[in-house]
């Protein structure tokens, strides 16, 4: 086999991979989309029950929308558990595997990005659902054009998928305790690099730093740097790991 039909017949093993997954995970597609539309009619609910007068004339963000992006997260770990010991059985060698899987959580990031935007405009259009309610937009999203809004939804969401991912990957290759010792292990560093901020009084010059980042840079360049981090993370851990 030449070359090129090599190279057709991988991408065609890819693709069928990531069809399988998506129709295998109907439920991580449409779960997150549930979590976050009941969180949005509670907060219609609550904010409705407010009325007008306590809100002196503010736009509250509500935080409601992190839902989806947990959601995300838990489902990227649940799809390797599942899905990673029964491509093994079907001959699905790991590199065909992490492509269809990465093509998989590329599409659900784009396509919830799409959705999030979508329902960002119709917030616009309503005066926040005639009740000044933030729930999808962010305020600040309001500075960049569409292309930037899906970046701003989709990039973040692409990590988040990944950080469930590479615990995933951990936990197949090294079970309860390596999840439970990467955990600690990122308390431990977290904590110390909190501990050295603090102690030099770093922390006012960390947050203008922080404040004087574009929107696409915070919410787009960072967290497509953690992804990429991620995405070799977890492949280094899953080339080694067995069902």
């Amino acid at each position: 086999m030449s070359a090129a039909e090599r190279s057709g017949t991988d991408l065609s093993r890819i693709l069928a991979i990531t069809r399988l997954q998506a129709l295998g995970r109907r439920d991580g597609l449409l779960w997150p989309l549930v979590i976050v539309a009941i969180a949005f009619v509670v907060n219609l609910l609550v904010f409705a029950a407010i009325g007008d007068e306590a809100l002196d004339g503010t736009e509250p963000i509500t935080g409601g929308l992190a839902s989806i992006y947990i959601a995300a997260l838990a489902f990227g770990a649940v799809a390797i558990s599942q899905q990673f010991p029964f491509a093994l059985g079907m001959s699905v060698t790991r590199r065909e595997f992490a492509a269809g899987l990465g093509l998989f959580v590329f599409g659900q990031s784009l396509l919830y990005s799409v959705i999030l935007t979508v329902c960002q405009a119709v917030e616009n259009a309503t005066d926040g659902w005639g009740m000044r309610l933030r729930f999808f937009g962010l305020g600040f999203i309001d500075e960049v054009g569409v292309p930037g809004q899906l970046a701003v939804y989709g990039v973040p969401m692409l990590a988040m998928s990944l950080i469930g991912v590479t615990l995933g990957t951990i936990h197949i290759h090294w079970k309860v305790n390596g999840v439970f010792a990467t955990t600690a292990g990122l308390i431990l560093v977290l904590g110390g690099l909190a501990a050295l901020l603090t102690w030099t009084r770093s922390w006012t010059a960390i947050w203008r730093w922080l404040a004087d980042q574009p929107v696409l840079v915070l919410f787009g360049l960072l967290p497509l740097a953690l992804a990429a981090v991620l995405a070799l993370a977890s492949w280094a851990t899953l080339r080694r790991a067995t069902a």
